[in-house]
């Protein structure tokens, strides 16, 4: 009797398999997918390359004298300005009106007038006076000028699709449309008001009459030759403190 109490019970899950299947998955706790953090796009400042920082260094008047200031520096401008890379950035800025219109607001900025009292800073000449004695200074320089891999690129310029990207921008007729809107665009209007507005001159004249903008005020009256000054091992920014580069 109970064989066939058992038979009867165990008949509907060999006659409907996805009975079976369904009490399994009710028997079986349900483990949840852990929920993955949405990915972000990479942002613009990460598609920057070391070429268009060096161009926005060199287009902003608040920053353009920083290749100029330490030997390590110029090694730094030295290697960019060698390579064709530097040169399609600057053509393809030529032919947007709006570069232009950052550079000019720059020189209205009150950086403008501290980056060039930092040439009155005695180390800078220390620091040259020092490379200008070191092997390894002129090394450096020879090895940037005479890379096979930079004459190479070179070569193959007129078959880089970056320089015909410049030539098929030049004769885009939206850039030239770029142009003629560049009056009204609010970047060429916010220009016009910032260089209007008599608060930009006055901190424009405050910047230049500040003296803690000129490190020569505070140098220590130490002799020439006694200036703390060592040459760099690697490309950077110069240790200098009262140097804003």
């Amino acid at each position: 009797m109970q064989k066939k109490y058992l038979a009867l019970v165990l008949l509907p899950l060999f006659i409907n398999p996805v009975c079976a299947a369904e009490l399994d998955s009710l028997a079986t706790p349900q483990v949840e997918a852990p929920i993955e953090a949405p990915i972000e796009a990479p942002t613009e400042a990460a598609h920057t390359t070391a070429t268009q920082r060096i161009a926005d260094r060199c287009t902003d008047f608040s920053t353009n004298g920083w290749a100029f200031k330490a030997p390590r520096n110029f090694l730094t401008w030295l290697d960019a300005f060698t390579d064709p890379a530097i040169y399609l950035e600057f053509a393809n800025r030529s032919m947007d009106p709006q570069s232009y219109v950052r550079t000019l607001s720059s020189m209205l900025d009150p950086g403008t007038p501290k980056n060039h009292l930092e040439w009155t800073n005695p180390e800078i000449y220390s620091q040259w006076a020092q490379a200008a004695a070191e092997p390894e200074y002129y090394e450096a320089v020879t090895r940037i000028l005479f890379d096979p891999g930079r004459l190479m690129r070179w070569v193959m310029l007129p078959l880089d699709e970056r320089a015909w990207g410049v030539v098929g921008t030049a004769l885009n007729p939206n850039t030239l449309l770029k142009w003629f809107n560049a009056p009204f665009d609010p970047n060429t209007q916010a220009l016009l008001a910032k260089a209007a507005d008599p608060e930009t001159s006055r901190l424009w004249l405050e910047s230049l009459g500040n003296p803690d903008n000129t490190p020569w005020f505070n140098q220590p009256s130490t002799p020439y030759s006694e200036q703390p000054v060592s040459l760099p091992k690697q490309i950077g920014k110069p240790e200098t403190a009262t140097l804003a580069l």
